[in-house]
Formats: C-alpha cells, structure tokens, sequence
C-alpha cells in the first residue's frame, strides 16, 4: 500500500519539525553549578543551585563511591523579556543508594567538593525578632 503524495509530505513536516524540536532542547540541557547541598534524611539530598524563571532544574546523574557522591545538576531554560535575567535558589533532590554518613559530596559538572548548607534552612532574610 502506499501513501498519497499530500500525506507523505505532512509526515515529512512533521517529522522535521519534531527533530528540530528535540535539538533544541538538547541543546538548551546544560549543567547547573551548584552552590551547596544540605542532608535531608540519611539517603536523601537537598542540592540548592539558581534558576531563572520558567526553568526545569533536575538531578541528571548520582554516581556513588564509597568515599564521595559525584552529582550533575542540569536545566533547561527559556527566558525573553524583563526578568530575564532574575535568578532565585532552587532545590533538586537527590535520592541515594546508601546513606550519605561521612562520604563528601561534588559537583560532577565542575569537580568542586560542595559545602554543607547553612542552617536554619532556608536562611532568614531581614531582621531577626528574638523572644
């Protein structure tokens, strides 16, 4: 059986169309620096990166060794107009195989051992009311 001219063309649009479509995000998926991370049980991490409005911020990659947890933090993101370049902290979590306990944590897409966040978290802006 074979597909009408007209039909063939549409599938060949569509085609394109969706090719290009996955090429751009491909190409929008970049590594996110990571600016700390904080232990929110004994398997799960809390990595604190900044993202621009209208971003999607995910863990693409955990990589566990007995003496260290290797994480890729990776975003997509799309921003035109006023605000463009606003950024505000945003959290990705990390679920682990094993409990993190004494191991060090580093951010895979530059190599730098990462710090323990600051606690309270999130810390307080402004002045503080003390009792």
């Amino acid at each position: 059986m074979r597909i009408p001219m007209p039909r063939r063309r549409w599938v060949v649009v569509v085609a394109v169309l969706l090719l290009v479509a996955v090429m751009t995000v491909r190409f929008l998926d970049r590594p996110n620096p990571i600016d700390f991370y904080r232990v929110i049980d004994a398997q799960t991490i809390g990595l604190e990166t900044s993202a621009g409005p209208g971003s999607w911020t995910r863990v693409t990659s955990v990589v566990e060794t007995s003496s260290s947890v290797t994480v890729v933090v990776s975003t997509i993101e799309i921003s035109f107009g006023p605000g463009a370049g606003v950024r505000s902290f945003v959290e990705a979590t990390a679920k682990l195989n094993s409990p993190l306990g004494d191991r060090t944590v580093v951010d895979g897409s530059s190599g730098q051992t990462l710090r323990l966040a600051p606690s309270p978290w999130p810390p307080q802006l402004g002045p503080q009311k003390t009792p």
